[in-house]
């Protein structure tokens, strides 16, 4: 290939080459966009599938089935077999006190409700960050509302599951299991802090480009 036919071949020029480079990355913007909300989607339809299944398991015809927790005993398998620690379990019971009731209904629907709403607040925020609006008015706020929505649904399933459990438990074994309390995770507590630690440094960087755009 001689000189000549090289310099034949048209060389995109700069604007170009900058219309490209923009029309890729737009692509890939939503690409991830697309990711993200399809994440989001099937999250949030997980959520309301599991509520929905609870929800039949409360309101089912049969009785109402309760997770509880106990004091952990030891139980031989039938035919011999090996020896199981068991803590936990579920109970099906009907005529349950109106309180037990409530706190059956409130540890499905208020940690489903708060799930979503966390779903929703880290879809929106990841929108923003996807289109480069990494410190834009709201940001804050929505990993703040995120927090608070990881915080209400640990102290929701806590503290309702505990009291349905130990509810169900007294009903069920006409008051010979007394309640006790249910262990808890405190990994959603970890969790919330570190999305308000995030929340915080969002802030002091919206507070940041406050000031600079008004020195422009």
């Amino acid at each position: 290939m001689t000189m000549a036919e090289r310099s034949d071949r048209p060389t995109p020029d700069a604007a170009e080459l900058a219309a490209r480079r923009a029309a890729k990355a737009e692509r890939s913007q939503r690409a991830d966009l697309i990711t993200v909300l399809v994440v989001a989607i099937v999250a949030a339809v997980g959520v309301v599938v599991s509520l929905v299944l609870r929800l039949l398991d409360i309101f089912g015809t049969g009785g109402v089935t309760v997770p509880v927790q106990f004091a952990p005993f030891e139980a031989t398998q039938p035919g011999g077999g090996a020896t199981v620690r068991v803590g936990e379990g579920t109970v099906v019971v009907s005529d349950l006190p109106f309180a037990t009731f409530a706190s059956v209904v409130l540890a499905a629907v208020i940690p489903a409700v708060a799930s979503l709403v966390v779903i929703g607040c880290a879809l929106w925020f990841f929108r923003r960050m996807l289109r480069g609006d990494a410190f834009a008015p709201g940001n804050a706020r929505l990993l703040t509302v995120a927090s608070f929505g990881i915080l209400a649904a640990w102290i929701s399933d806590s503290w309702f599951g505990t009291m349905a459990s130990n509810g169900a438990l007294a009903v069920a074994s006409g008051d010979a299991f007394s309640g006790i309390a249910v262990e808890v995770s405190w990994l959603p507590v970890l969790a919330a802090m570190a999305v308000g630690g995030l929340a915080i440094a969002f802030r002091s960087g919206e507070r940041l480009r406050a000031d600079t755009d008004g020195l422009v």
